[in-house]
């Protein structure tokens, strides 16, 4: 069993470590959202031995949070980089980091989404994919009222919204992802009036 430790005043946030590669070594990285009640949650890379690979910027002050979302090639040119939603309950900002060194820097933001609503049990209220079909990779995420999904994407001109979803109630579950047979992404939410949509995202 391997352990990897934190500063005793501070704690690992989140409840779904993400496990991926992202110095494109071979080894896979276990990324985490570490936090304390001084300066607040940074993203935090460890290798499989317990030793710390990289760390992100910290927002800077105590009861603030950020929501690690996920890993995938979302960078322009398709470079690796690690997307979460800082503080999603105000005016949630996107944010894309890639690594350099040991630091993970940011390279991309945009505000106004949220992957997680205040007192909710759901942590999968975001995905990402290439749900439009055309070999990009996006985040789906809801925007602050939870009556829209949006794709963000980081492009040559920095993180952009793509195209959008209107809902017809306000979002109030995780979003169920899912590949089909076939290869399309369907994609399945359930909303405040009791309705669940599901589309075949990329068709």
């Amino acid at each position: 069993m391997v352990v990897a430790r934190v500063d005793s005043d501070s704690v690992i946030e989140g409840v779904s470590p993400i496990w991926a590669d992202i110095d494109g070594d071979g080894d896979r990285e276990i990324i985490v959202t570490v936090s304390n009640d001084q300066v607040g949650a940074g993203l935090v890379a460890y290798d499989e031995s317990g030793a710390i690979v990289a760390r992100g910027p910290v927002i800077g002050r105590g009861g603030r949070w950020r929501h690690q979302i996920a890993v995938a090639p979302f960078g322009p040119n398709g470079e690796i980089e690690i997307v979460d939603v800082l503080t999603p309950h105000i005016g949630g900002i996107v944010e894309f980091f890639q690594l350099q060194g040991d630091e993970l820097v940011m390279s991309a933001s945009l505000r106004g989404y949220t992957s997680h609503r205040i007192g909710s049990r759901n942590l999968d209220m975001a995905a990402a994919g290439d749900f439009d079909g055309d070999g990009n990779i996006e985040l789906l995420v809801a925007d602050q009222n939870n009556t829209r999904l949006a794709a963000i994407r980081h492009t040559a001109n920095g993180a952009e919204e793509v195209w959008s979803l209107p809902l017809p109630a306000r979002l109030i579950t995780n979003l169920g992802v899912k590949t089909t047979d076939d290869g399309k992404i369907e994609v399945a939410v359930g909303l405040e009036d009791g309705t669940i949509l599901i589309w075949r995202a990329n068709e």
